[in-house]
């Protein structure tokens, strides 16, 4: 696929990248306020992952097609290289604020409960 595909397919990722980033800085509390981390996120994050999305699925998909694979596989590589950059952006950007002090303890299961509405937040000590 051309350049435009993977923009297409970059503009969702990135603004669910976006809100599951806030969502954690939310749950441990990591931050000044909620307006900071949005501004921070929307200025600073959003563009980065962006053209990171964009380039690794574009790249990824070119490489493929280097390597002779057939158009369908070479739009999968490329959704895989976009869905690899996510999953490293998210460790990478998360891992920021690893020694940041938190009331929460950090457990990223007891986060993905908390993301997918299956479990109240829990703090230690209320």
């Amino acid at each position: 696929m051309n350049l435009g595909f993977y923009i297409v397919i970059s503009i969702p990722t990135t603004l669910f990248f976006i809100h599951l980033i806030g969502s954690y800085w939310n749950y441990y509390e990591i931050g000044i306020n909620a307006s900071a981390n949005l501004l921070s996120l929307i200025f600073f994050v959003a563009p980065i992952m962006f053209v990171l999305f964009t380039a690794s699925g574009y790249i990824m998909s070119k490489l493929a097609q280097h390597w002779r694979m057939k158009k369908q596989a070479s739009v999968g590589i490329g959704v895989l290289g976009v869905v690899i950059t996510f999953i490293i952006g998210f460790i990478v950007t998360s891992g920021e604020f690893s020694n940041y002090p938190r009331p929460i303890p950090h457990n990223f299961l007891e986060f993905l409960r908390y993301y997918l509405h299956l479990a109240p937040k829990k703090v230690d000590g209320i």
